[in-house]
């Protein structure tokens, strides 16, 4: 039994889900391997039992340091199904997401901790009639990730620190989802891990890929469209207002109809991320400046907008997002909690650019909270359904 055996990208339900079922449905069992996961972060608990074939075990490591990346985590997974061999008749990527089953696993671990998590090569195998304790093989070893962090300001601070294998728990939720959702969903958690990774490095990408998992998600989820006037009004309330003023509703109503086919991409990013919005943080600035508005039509209007319209604008003009957008936040004090805007004052001049408040209305450190925090959500429904 060969580890590349078990490709993810060449069946209708990816690998990890349908070992899953196979084991539900009584398949035999032909043997195991065990993979680290890499992170920066201090992991504390495992889960031994509950996730169907995957075992998440603790190794116990020295707590890291910033920056300094190790292995705490060790996924056993007991393979039920084999390998189908694909048709090379034609072209399908229906299942294709870049990775194999155990970077499924890491990158749902990945949002489910909040944490950098990323996936090693098979470190050990069990086979049936062979040696009980497995065999050590390094024929699959892979280069130990890398991330260059900041030693005094993060960007991504609640990302380190301690985190709790406990979290993990709505992994159990792997073979109940539709495969179609599951592939959506392990794409949308390829971009958020790879956001984690190079945010404090290159913020500008991580920006762009935490926007890029929404999409993919909202991609998936069906929400109302709406009437042409009505996207157009929540895409882009400043042309609205404009159009309206400049020849009233039908004048509005006109414009909004011929511009419908370029509407849709914001206004799903838009009602997606407000329908799986999570509660505001339970610890928040005390200080009214460093808060955003956490009231839908503000996020709506003020951020969510302007976050779109960055991304768009740095995807096809080149242009990044606002450098203030990249700095990490600010606290006001030791006691404070970490600002949910960039502090600008009055404005700010930074690489070349200039930019006034209304410009930087949330900095990566919150915007990653509620990327997550949707995510989970939209997770936790397609779990419940």
């Amino acid at each position: 039994m060969s580890q590349t055996e078990f490709d993810s990208s060449t069946q209708n339900t990816l690998f990890s889900q349908r070992n899953w079922q196979a084991m539900l449905s009584g398949a035999e069992l032909l043997g195991a391997f065990e993979y680290p996961l890499y992170t920066d972060t201090h992991i504390t608990g495992e889960y031994t039992a509950g996730l169907g074939p995957y075992c998440f075990l603790n190794t116990v490591p020295h707590q890291n340091s910033l920056g300094n990346v190790n292995a705490p985590i060790i996924v056993r997974a007991s393979i039920y199904h084999e390998q189908d061999r694909p048709s090379m008749l034609q072209k399908n990527e229906s299942m294709y997401h870049g990775g194999i089953f155990i970077d499924e696993i890491a990158a749902l671990a990945s949002l489910c901790l909040g944490a950098r998590i990323r996936a090693g090569g098979v470190s050990r195998c069990f086979e049936p009639k062979g040696d009980p304790l497995g065999r050590p093989v390094a024929w699959d070893e892979k280069p130990k990730p890398t991330v260059n962090v900041r030693k005094n300001r993060l960007i991504l601070p609640s990302v380190v620190g301690t985190h709790s294998l406990d979290k993990i728990k709505l992994i159990s939720s792997i073979p109940t989802i539709s495969p179609t959702q599951y592939v959506s969903l392990i794409r949308a958690c390829n971009m958020y891990q790879d956001a984690l990774w190079v945010a404090e490095s290159e913020p500008n990408l991580a920006w762009l890929m935490l926007v890029s998992a929404l999409e993919t998600a909202a991609n998936e989820f069906k929400v109302s469209k709406g009437s042409p006037e009505e996207r157009l009004r929540s895409s882009r309330p400043d042309l609205a207002k404009v159009l309206e003023k400049a020849g009233g509703q039908d004048h509005l109503e006109n414009v909004a109809a011929l511009i419908e086919p370029i509407l849709g991409a914001t206004t799903k990013f838009i009602n997606f991320t407000l329908f799986f919005l999570p509660s505001e943080p339970e610890e928040r600035p005390h200080l009214e400046w460093l808060r955003i508005d956490w009231s839908k039509k503000s996020l709506k209007e003020t951020i969510l907008n302007k976050v779109y319209e960055y991304r768009s604008r740095a995807l096809h003009g080149g242009i990044p997002f606002p450098a203030p957008m990249f700095e990490p936040p600010f606290y006001f004090d030791a006691k404070s909690s970490p600002s949910e805007k960039p502090e600008v004052g009055l404005a700010s001049h930074s690489l070349g650019g200039t930019w006034l408040p209304e410009d930087n209305p949330i900095n990566l450190h919150c915007f990653h909270y509620i990327a997550r925090g949707v995510l989970l959500n939209w997770w936790n429904s397609m779990a419940e359904s």
